[in-house]
């Protein structure tokens, strides 16, 4: 099987990629390393720390920049095997990725299979690859289909392996798109009869992403955000033209308006919601107030209590010991008129 890698000024992260195909399980593979355009020094010193056995590297260098897809197309094109997998330099397997995506294209006749994926967050800090975070890509996927692509890309290339007899069926990657090339070519793969597995549990593939990252160690989807939502209304509009000058704009236009009126509608009803909950916010706080307000009178009582409590004892005891000193007055009185005597 062909395994097309493509690179680009990032020495540092091909030479993990590599690595990662030399340690898979599974070893009928041929690795091609495209090189789109970067110094072919640089390439070629990682290449050197990889020795391969004869026949099982193939290394391509494009003297300018081309493009992901035509990289892809002319990695691929190099190849003749029956299975080919995209690998970028960024990326990486589960050491059975391989295995397990051939067994299964092998025992189920299928075209593609695509794999459980983890996006793994990472930083570059000098010659070091520090991960920070991980996360399930796609969770609620557990299908290759049409339905899962057509509202985004949910199935990125490290993730697939596919027959190199669907490049018959679809053809080749879209040279000119300059990303979001991987979902234009999965598209037209899914909308095919052509039947595509999905591998479930542990994952088996992880995308790389350096958030944090500019120049040729970002990625294109983190870093070119607005270009690929500018290709991804472009392949929309596309479509949107071919469906309609194939069946006419009826169905399109009444879609359109009816969804539109959906969406004003249930703008309305959030307008009405959101002015509830601010009439519920205003009763609460003005309840707030009346309840500090009458905590305050209630502190105002309790003082007032306690100053009467206090004034009741103190007079209590006044009485209680001028009662005393009339007694013992009178005590004294009655002795001294007995001491007389």
């Amino acid at each position: 099987m062909t395994v097309v890698m493509r690179t680009r000024n990032r020495p540092l992260l091909l030479k993990r990629a590599v690595a990662d195909v030399c340690r898979q399980t599974f070893s009928d593979w041929h690795l091609v390393v495209v090189n789109d355009g970067g110094p072919a020094a640089d390439v070629d010193a990682v290449l050197r720390h990889h020795p391969m056995p004869t026949g099982r590297l193939t290394v391509l260098h494009n003297e300018a920049r081309r493009g992901m897809e035509a990289a892809s197309n002319r990695g691929i094109a190099a190849g003749n095997s029956t299975y080919v997998a995209i690998h970028d330099d960024d990326d990486t397997w589960h050491p059975s990725f391989l295995a397990r995506t051939v067994a299964h294209l092998d025992g189920t006749g299928q075209a593609a299979v695509a794999v459980r994926t983890e996006i793994v967050r990472e930083e570059i800090r000098g010659e070091s690859i520090v991960e920070t975070e991980r996360e399930t890509f796609a969770p609620q996927v557990h299908a290759f289909t049409l339905f899962e692509m057509l509202r985004t890309n949910r199935i990125v290339p490290i993730s697939v392996l596919y027959r190199r007899a669907v490049h018959d069926t679809v053809g080749w990657f879209r040279e000119d798109l300059p990303v979001v090339g991987d979902w234009d070519f999965f598209l037209r793969l899914t909308l095919t009869d052509l039947r595509l597995g999905f591998l479930d549990g542990d994952p088996l593939a992880f995308w790389h992403q350096r958030p944090a990252a500019t120049g040729p160690a970002a990625n294109s989807v983190v870093e070119g955000t607005t270009e690929h939502h500018d290709v991804d209304l472009l392949l929309r509009d596309e479509a949107l033209r071919a469906y309609g000058q194939r069946h006419g704009l009826g169905g399109l236009l009444y879609t359109t308006a009816y969804f539109q009126r959906e969406i004003d509608g249930l703008i309305v009803r959030i307008t009405e919601i959101r002015h509830r909950e601010e009439e519920a916010v205003h009763l609460l706080r003005r309840a707030a107030e009346l309840l500090e307000r009458q905590a305050e009178r209630v502190d105002q009582q309790n003082d007032r209590l306690a100053a009467l409590e206090a004034a009741v004892s103190d007079a209590s005891m006044v009485s209680l010991a001028r009662r005393r000193y009339r007694r013992w007055k009178s005590r004294v009185l009655r002795l001294a008129r007995v001491l007389s005597v």
